[in-house]
């Protein structure tokens, strides 16, 4: 379901939450249900809303365009939009079984006649954490390397081209479950090539080796790496 307003559109899952979820994305009443009201590109704000725990993230650009206009793309339609887009997005994987977070709701501010602004939120995993925050405290045993590849072998077998798959958007739950996060600019293709899905691991090798370079404590070897390819090849066979 959707509400409209003079500048914006709302986008949310009846199901959970009503019209008030416009309240979401105020930001003085964002400040009293998180820990912060100014969310970092590349940083998730999480609050409470009654029972649900949730998660809000605002679009921002990323690169060289990000440093001259840091949160507006060019308009063309509300369809088109990012904040739409990744919605409809998890909505679809969810629909087939795939683990994603469920969204719950999604603004499209119109910031001039031409362009647009947005956030959305979803739900919070349980009891999980990233692939970055497990690294930097203690090796990862070569099962749960494997679940992670096996995962991602999951989305592939189902054509879905993650367009950022790193350390950071891939959650692992305290009973052992993996999870995907961050969908923008990601599609469910018609069909996934075999050279799409190659770039996809190699994008999450480089952010391994990145934060290894980084990090001053980070444990993740090659020894993991294989451990995640043989997972990912198992499930690949199995098609």
């Amino acid at each position: 379901m959707g509400s409209k307003g003079e500048k914006s559109q709302i986008l949310y899952d009846s199901e959970l939450v009503g019209t008030d979820c416009e309240q979401f994305f105020d930001r003085e009443w964002l400040a009293r249900h998180c820990d912060r009201c100014a969310p970092k590109r590349g940083q998730a704000v999480l609050f409470r809303y009654g029972e649900l725990e949730l998660v809000y993230k605002r679009y921002h650009r990323g690169g060289l365009p990000g440093r001259v206009v840091k949160r507006s793309y060019w308009y063309h339609s509300l369809e088109e939009t990012r904040m739409w887009q990744e919605f409809h997005l998890l909505e679809q994987m969810r629909s087939v079984g795939l683990p994603v977070p469920r969204p719950v709701a999604a603004r499209c501010e119109k910031l001039s006649s031409l362009t647009y602004g947005g956030e959305l939120v979803t739900e919070k995993i349980p009891d999980s954490q990233s692939l970055t925050e497990m690294l930097s405290r203690a090796p990862l045993p070569a099962e749960a390397w494997s679940k992670v590849g096996r995962a991602i072998a999951d989305f592939h077998r189902a054509q879905v081209f993650h367009a950022d798959l790193n350390a950071s958007n891939i959650l692992l739950t305290r009973d052992g479950r993996v999870y995907l996060v961050d969908f923008d600019k990601s599609e469910i293709r018609e069909k996934l090539t075999a050279r799409a899905a190659a770039a996809n691991l190699q994008r999450l090798n480089r952010s391994l080796c990145k934060l290894r370079r980084r990090l001053p404590v980070f444990h993740f070897h090659e020894d993991g790496w294989s451990a995640l390819r043989s997972g990912y090849d198992a499930a690949v066979a199995e098609e």
